[in-house]
């Protein structure tokens, strides 16, 4: 039989041949080092992956060679994504030897695939190969795979979820430094391992109950085919990113226990950052953290929060980043800052990031810089 090769086998070859290069690219740059080779090792295995329907469309899998080729990686994937997302959002982080634990399902896995094949491929004969398979349980096994995947899955989204949730609040709580990056985009990773597990899920689901693999692979190919997507998407999108270079732990943690501040010590605690903010104007600093503020005011990190979160309804980089606008907003209106550029006086008042500022605002105001000098020449006519 004549191996056809067809439109789908060119997509996803494509997207075989991108997801290697991407790899080498991202496991050679200086950027991100850390958290790269996580990512580079998950674009490898959705290669490996990708390559088991070109197994069987273009024949190879009646081939000596390929027969049982040891390419479910499957297990590896999940682990190999949460800990690219902890190490990106935490560059100090590094990989001990208590992270191995995250990888023997892999492992035991994989162990087991390659003594299938080298049992197989001693033997010539594909009838052979095909009941040696079968006292090795290999589908029983390979079954069972893809169960444990659906159900290691939301584990690690979970987990991974919590850690950029634990970052975006430590984000919000601790700096108004508006260069830290917020991993908006990562909320997209999400959204497609979970369309990956709901492809599983309905795959496997229509195999129980209406035997549809034995009808068709339709389902399989487009799950192959989003794969290919994957991981076109992930290895561009981690590859243009910046080099993340900061530390979270410049910055003291805080006690996580809430009990509200009496009103004697809020209104303490209240006074001082209004002198702070409105004499002082330490808002301008674009480095301004809580811990900073703290030592400045001589009050804990922990009071000025609860300070922030009980009297003004904002966490610390809102709460600045507010005042920090109404200062753009007073030299916007003011004629002797008419020479300068939009942006030169975003710098002035204590912004660090030209697209933050820009989002900042309009968040604030409902319109953007541009839009409020129009609104104002537009009052004065």
């Amino acid at each position: 039989m004549q191996p056809q090769f067809s439109l789908f086998d060119l997509l996803i070859l494509i997207g075989i041949i991108q997801g290697v290069i991407t790899s080498i690219l991202l496991l050679s740059t200086k950027k991100n080092k850390n958290s790269n080779k996580f990512l580079a090792f998950a674009l490898l295995s959705f290669c490996f992956l990708s390559t088991k329907p070109l197994l069987h469309t273009l024949n190879l899998w009646n081939t000596s060679f390929f027969r049982f080729f040891p390419n479910g990686v499957e297990l590896a994937l999940s682990p190999l994504i949460y800990f690219y997302i902890k190490s990106l959002i935490s560059p100090e982080f590094r990989f001990k030897n208590k992270n191995w634990i995250h990888f023997i399902p892999f492992t035991l896995a994989q162990t087991y695939a390659f003594v299938v094949y080298f049992y197989a491929l001693l033997s010539p004969d594909f009838y052979e190969k095909d009941l040696i398979a079968l006292n090795f349980k290999f589908n029983y096994i390979k079954q069972l795979e893809e169960y444990l995947l659906l159900a290691f899955l939301p584990f690690y989204l979970f987990y991974g979820y919590k850690e950029l949730t634990d970052y975006k609040k430590w984000l919000c709580n601790t700096t108004s430094d508006n260069t830290y990056p917020n991993f908006k985009w990562l909320q997209n990773i999400y959204s497609l391992s979970i369309l990956v597990g709901v492809f599983l899920l309905t795959n496997h689901t229509l195999d129980i109950f209406f035997n549809l693999k034995n009808k068709t692979i339709i389902h399989y190919n487009l799950l192959t085919l989003f794969i290919a997507f994957i991981i076109y998407y992930l290895g561009l999108k981690g590859y243009l990113q910046p080099n993340y270079t900061f530390s979270r732990h410049e910055i003291t943690s805080q006690n996580k226990s809430v009990i509200p501040l009496s009103n004697i010590k809020l209104e303490e605690t209240i006074d001082h950052l209004q002198k702070a903010m409105l004499k002082d104007k330490i808002y301008l600093n674009p480095k301004l953290n809580i811990y900073e503020l703290s030592k400045l005011l001589g009050i804990s990190q922990k009071s000025i929060s609860l300070a922030i979160n009980q009297h003004y309804k904002m966490n610390f980089r809102d709460f600045i980043n507010d005042y920090r606008i109404n200062e753009v907003k007073s030299k916007l209106n003011d004629s002797n800052y008419k020479k300068m550029s939009i942006l030169g006086i975003a710098l002035e008042c204590g912004f660090n990031s030209e697209a933050s500022f820009y989002r900042i605002f309009k968040k604030n105001t409902g319109i953007s810089p541009k839009e409020f000098i129009e609104l104002k020449n537009d009052t004065k006519l």
